[in-house]
């Protein structure tokens, strides 16, 4: 049975009495954890004017669709949302745990919690949820959206509710890269609408000339095992600091690998803090399911997708740990 997010929404806001609600991503935050909190505010903001919606996402979003938000005349999601009440709903996209979870006390004081998500390692923590697998959660939160309400949210001047969705598919897709006949029909309707695709790809093209000697940098670092058929690049707080790299820098790497024609997997391993390590996994999700994989680490995603944070002091330990349960996956397959 389809979630009908207007039933859902209003009978939350009604039978727990609040006006407020809160709408939260994830950490590091990326275009679609941005597309879906923004897109799902303007839509609230537009049709539901008796009610408040407060979107908050963290600063460390990605530097291309910071850029959009900053734009954003309605919203400033940035800033901490200024409640009248006590009382209030939470509404999350795209965070498949709580461990990911920006803006944890917005959560934890809410007297009702609705979770909207398309990882398949979604524990299903919040109060209602809608949790369908799915390349992105900007299509789902699509896909349980009225349509003519959702065009009303796409009036406004940009970016507008449908650029927002259109972005968070834009970018949990690659441009279009992973979809199907049912996203790519999304797109098109959120086009449409009134989303601009012009002004959104603007989004995707954030890289500077010293971006691309960072990121060759990286690349110079890569290491492949099990035949070449997996890369991987491993850097400490240390080197990376040295060498001017951020989170924003390296996180792409992956997915740049896996993306390699001779390239099964890819992943990369990064001190973003002392002994405080993420790793970044993308396959096909048929050569290795990597969420599958993560399970083990306390990690996941999807089955093409997925990370891992980890407190260490022991990385190369965590690292032979990792190249032994892919080979050891290979070797089972």
């Amino acid at each position: 049975m389809t979630f009908d997010f207007n039933e859902q929404f209003e009978k939350m806001m009604r039978e727990y009495d609040v006006t407020e609600v809160v709408l939260l991503g994830h950490m590091n935050p990326d275009g679609d954890a941005a597309g879906s909190v923004m897109g799902l505010a303007h839509y609230i903001k537009v049709n539901y004017p008796q009610y408040t919606a407060w979107p908050f996402l963290s600063d460390k979003l990605d530097k291309g669709p910071k850029k959009q938000v900053m734009e954003d005349e309605i919203f400033a999601p940035f800033e901490r949302p200024k409640l009248a009440s006590e009382r209030y709903a939470v509404i999350v996209c795209d965070t498949a745990t709580l461990k990911r979870l920006i803006g944890m006390k917005y959560y934890q004081r809410a007297v009702v919690s609705m979770i909207i998500d398309h990882h398949a390692s979604n524990e299903g923590y919040g109060i209602i949820n809608d949790i369908k697998v799915s390349e992105s959660c900007a299509y789902n939160v699509f896909e349980i959206l009225d349509k003519e309400m959702l065009k009303k949210a796409a009036s406004a001047p940009h970016p507008n509710g449908a650029d927002y969705l259109y972005m968070g598919i834009l970018h949990d897709t690659s441009r279009f890269s992973r979809s199907d006949a049912e996203i790519e029909a999304a797109g098109s309707k959120l086009l449409a609408m009134g989303a601009d695709h012009r002004y959104v790809m603007r989004t995707m093209q954030d890289k500077t000339l010293d971006d691309l000697i960072r990121q060759g940098e990286i690349l110079r670092r890569v290491k492949r095992v099990m035949e070449g058929k997996v890369a991987y690049v491993y850097m400490s707080y240390q080197e990376a600091k040295k060498l001017h790299i951020s989170y924003e820098d390296i996180h792409p790497i992956s997915g740049m690998l896996r993306d390699c024609e001779d390239i099964e997997m890819g992943f990369s391993m990064y001190e973003e803090a002392p002994n405080i390590w993420r790793c970044s996994f993308r396959s096909d999700g048929q050569w290795i399911n990597v969420n599958e994989m993560m399970k083990s680490f306390g990690g996941g995603g999807h089955a093409a997708a997925a990370g891992l944070r980890r407190e260490t002091d022991q990385p190369e330990v965590l690292l032979e740990q990792l190249l032994a349960q892919i080979e050891s996956i290979q070797s089972l397959g």
